[in-house]
């Protein structure tokens, strides 16, 4: 089935080589990594990726859940969770799944699923100070933590906490929570809030794993910008906030004395002099936090800043992500490569990561994949 469903197109054959001939290292020849890979359809998919080259292979369905688009592992690698995203409307809720993860074969079985705590889930994280999956539920704007039991199931939410807010766009009539963002250091929780403008800010107390808000309960973004995530550097204090709707990134300051957000000065995704509907999607810290990949879905190209300390972002490059309307992205192994999945073309693509310049360069090879929006490398832990 693989062999028929993955298609290999060389579209820059001279870069993949300079860019071959200018990495800062070289990955194991005899390794491979799995990259699961997440669906606005009825499928998580997966396939075998090739760290030597970016290649795809042995794609097929390991797990049926609808809309899984998203997903996280716990840090054995025995687990993966994914969300299915039903209820953006707010009419019904969502569910997250919980998997045990084969250490062979990579495969998936269902151990079993709970609601999400409100409707939409489209974004979690794995909290190792509760053992739990904290759940942002787009369509309702609900936050909710959902513990694990002993073997890695889920257990029913233990709160749920929903904020009010809107914005003058029409996606923005009410609150939105887009992603969830852990800070490590003071365990307080970061909710960008398309819907709000806000970026909420809580905290889960208690052995019951209680959400409550924080003392600065939130940071009021700019009208209409759409605040979707924020990504830290290994300090904890500097980072960077993505504003879906404006196709912005926005450098941010967390200050844990006082469990405050502070913003400085932001740069365009899109390209000078473009007027066209503007949508920002992704973005990833590179392994060396020296260059921040983001997506541009206004332009379906892909875009690297330099990160400086005096001018915050500069754009290096901008390339084509290979595809239509590239949802999200995903650094492979080693920090050598990116993977980006292009819904609106059905295609998953691969581009090389110079270690010294921080430049991106397409490897040539793609899997095709319905409605692609989300990839995760996969964690194998020991047998």
């Amino acid at each position: 089935m693989g062999t028929d469903i993955l298609k290999k197109q060389i579209f820059s054959g001279l870069l993949f080589a300079l860019s071959l001939s200018s990495a800062s290292a070289a990955p194991d020849s005899n390794s491979q990594a799995r990259v699961y890979v997440g669906t606005h359809g009825d499928y998580i998919y997966d396939a075998v990726f090739n760290p030597e080259n970016g290649s795809f292979s042995d794609l097929r369905k390991t797990a049926k859940v609808v809309r899984p688009t998203w997903f996280v592992q716990d840090p054995s690698g025995r687990h993966l969770y994914s969300v299915s995203e039903v209820g953006n409307n707010g009419e019904a809720n969502g569910e997250v799944v919980a998997f045990k993860v084969d250490q062979a074969s990579g495969g998936l079985t269902e151990l079993n699923r709970v609601g999400s705590g409100g409707s939409g889930p489209t974004h979690m994280v794995y909290s190792p100070f509760h053992d739990s999956l904290i759940v942002a539920n787009y369509g309702g704007g609900q936050v909710a933590v959902l513990p694990l039991a002993a073997d890695g199931s889920l257990q029913p939410a233990s709160s749920v906490l929903a904020d009010v807010g809107n914005g003058p766009s029409p996606r923005q009539t009410q609150a939105h929570a887009h992603s969830i963002t852990l800070v490590q250091q003071t365990h307080d929780i970061l909710v960008p809030d398309l819907g709000a403008d806000r970026v909420f800010i809580y905290q889960v107390k208690g052995k019951d794993n209680q959400l409550s808000k924080g003392a600065t309960p939130f940071v009021q973004m700019a009208p209409g910008t759409g605040p979707r995530g924020i990504e830290f550097q290994r300090d904890g204090r500097h980072g960077f906030l993505l504003s879906e709707l404006s196709a912005q990134v926005r450098c941010v300051t967390w200050k844990p004395e006082t469990h405050t957000l502070s913003y400085g000065a932001s740069v365009d995704t899109f390209p000078s002099g473009f007027t066209g509907p503007k949508s920002a999607s992704s973005m990833k810290l590179s392994a060396n936090e020296k260059y921040l990949y983001v997506a541009d879905r206004s332009t379906d190209t892909l875009v690297v800043y330099r990160i400086d300390q005096g001018s915050c972002l500069k754009p290096i490059q901008r390339i084509s992500s290979g595809g239509k309307y590239p949802w999200e992205l995903a650094i492979g192994p080693a920090g050598h490569w990116l993977v980006v999945a292009n819904l609106k073309s059905d295609n998953v693509t691969s581009f090389k990561i110079d270690g010294r310049s921080g430049k991106l360069a397409p490897s040539g090879f793609e899997a095709h994949i319905p409605e692609p929006v989300f990839a995760h490398f996969g964690s194998v832990g020991k047998p």
